[in-house]
């Protein structure tokens, strides 16, 4: 029995034995090897063979590419706003700066009596804003739509040694351009024309509202248009009369400033007698 006891504690030892190099790499830290580097699967092969390029269409030059194509419109100004939900926020930013810094400045210079034509004032700036916006996204519109005819097309065109080619695009591209524009093009397209649409729709009311608004606007003449309007100052007196009630208006103050208001004209013989009207004394004059 204790022979037996004996044995069994020897082929343990025996087991459990390292000798001294094993023991000091035992107790020492394990290091980890470094990894290999992501291999990108653009970088395995080119269009037609090896190298980089795995995923561009056979046959195009890589600068005609679709898929180029549209990495290139994304580097554009602005082309890269419709590509999240913070578009929108983008275009009010973009709309409050165009109002403040030009559309109201300008309209100012013609609807300046305020508050009297402070309505006149917004419609107009709004007016010239929305011009402008509707530019700025029917741009973008046009730069999407162009990539996404691109990418749904079976057949590619493009130029080489000043000669236009057509090359068929395979199944491996037919699959990848159709998943770009349903997930990348498709929804920044949407959110365009969700943005359109409202900007339009202003657009008209606004120059709806200031062509049907009788408040009088001060407009430059020159050439054939001054000739017929001084004519008619002289010739009509109804028509004379109006002119400077419109101009009390601009001018503003109580109905009894306005009846001491005088044109400019009357400060000048020569101006009065072109004027005509009251026997050339100018008309409002006396």
């Amino acid at each position: 029995m204790f022979a037996q006891v004996f044995a069994q504690t020897l082929a343990l030892a025996a087991a459990g034995y390292l000798p001294p190099d094993a023991r000091i790499a035992a107790s020492r830290p394990c290091s980890a090897l470094p990894r290999a580097g992501a291999i990108f699967a653009s970088e395995t092969r080119e269009a037609g063979g090896q190298g980089p390029g795995a995923f561009l269409q056979r046959g195009l030059p890589k600068n005609q590419q679709p898929v180029r194509e549209v990495q290139n419109l994304r580097r554009e100004f602005l082309f890269d706003w419709p590509m999240d939900d913070g578009y929108t926020d983008k275009l009010k930013g973009l709309y409050g700066a165009t109002m403040l810094v030009v559309s109201l400045p300008i309209a100012f210079d013609t609807y300046r009596v305020l508050p009297a034509q402070l309505p006149e004032l917004l419609a107009a700036a709004h007016t010239g804003t929305a011009a402008f916006m509707v530019v700025a996204v029917l741009r973008l519109r046009l730069g999407w739509g162009f990539v996404q005819k691109r990418l749904k097309e079976r057949v590619s065109y493009y130029e080489q040694n000043q000669r236009g080619f057509l090359a068929k695009k395979d199944d491996e591209a037919v699959l990848r351009d159709r998943l770009i524009e349903k997930s990348e093009v498709a929804p920044a397209l949407r959110r365009i024309d969700r943005s359109l649409l409202p900007l339009l729709a202003s657009l008209l009311v606004s120059t709806a509202a200031l062509e049907i608004s009788d408040v009088p606007v001060l407009r430059t003449l020159s050439g054939d248009s001054a000739t017929r309007y001084t004519s008619q100052l002289r010739g009509d007196d109804e028509f004379a009369a109006a002119e400077q009630a419109k101009a009390r208006q601009r001018m503003g103050g109580g109905a009894g400033e306005q009846e001491n208001v005088k044109p400019l004209y009357c400060d000048s013989r020569y101006y009065k007698i072109l004027a005509g009207g009251n026997s050339q004394g100018g008309v409002g004059c006396n």
